[in-house]
């Protein structure tokens, strides 16, 4: 069975139900899922290069000093051993070629490691509610695909009902990063980097739709078909 390392996100009882919806996800598209420790980084990336792929999950806010900004009082507790470890995670299956999917924070991640930036809050500029937790299994809003990109030939449609759970969202769009997907009301929804073979990332939460939303398991089914080596069509 294709593994996909996953790095931990804590294992309090809401951390617990956050990363059962990955699991489930993973394995309805026919992966194992791998939690990597992230206390010693050096033995946290060789573990996770023993896997087929690197989902990077949602999570706390990153630390603003990594995109260059001072942390303000709408910005949340980073967690420091995931803002340490995730950069090394990256980079190392961006080397190894192995593909790669980034889902909220994950996308935020990605960014900043190719030198983008954040808004650290979006409550006050936006105009479709981005942090609705009661709707994390349905639909808070659409997004437009860009044509040409992975994603939409996963989803096969210029638009996609999401759900939104997060607070912050990309300012500055990192280099060489290409926008797969915006809002709205004009945040950038998904990400990719073209010269890696399968590098995506989305800012909604398709863990928590894929039960009952056949193209929101769309997503994962291409990345499992990457790991095994297959082209999305």
């Amino acid at each position: 069975m294709i593994k996909i390392a996953v790095p931990q996100m804590g294992n309090d009882l809401f951390r617990k139900y956050m990363k059962s919806k990955y699991v489930q996800s993973l394995k309805r598209a026919g992966a194992q899922t791998v939690w990597i420790e992230l206390d010693d980084i050096d033995r946290a990336v060789k573990e996770a290069l023993e896997c087929d792929g690197l989902l990077l999950p949602g999570g706390a806010d990153i630390d603003p000093a990594l995109y260059g900004r001072k942390l303000t009082e709408k910005c949340g507790k980073p967690n420091r051993a995931r803002d340490e470890a995730e950069p090394r995670l990256l980079e190392a299956f961006l080397k190894s070629g192995k593909p790669i999917l980034g889902i909220c924070r994950g996308i935020q991640i990605i960014n900043v490691c190719f030198s983008g930036t954040l808004f650290q809050d979006i409550k006050e500029s936006q105009r479709k509610k981005h942090s609705d937790f009661l709707k994390r299994a349905g639909n808070a809003h659409t997004v437009s695909i860009a044509e040409g990109t992975i994603l939409r030939g996963i989803f096969e449609t210029a638009s996609e009902p999401v759900n939104s759970l997060h607070h912050q969202a990309i300012d500055k769009i990192g280099r060489e990063l290409t926008v797969s997907a915006v809002s709205e009301d004009g945040f950038v929804e998904g990400i990719e980097y073209a010269k890696h073979p399968f590098c995506v990332a989305v800012q909604w939460h398709p863990e928590h739709m894929s039960k009952k939303s056949a193209q929101q398991r769309k997503l994962f089914s291409a990345f499992v078909a990457a790991c095994k080596g297959e082209q999305n069509e």
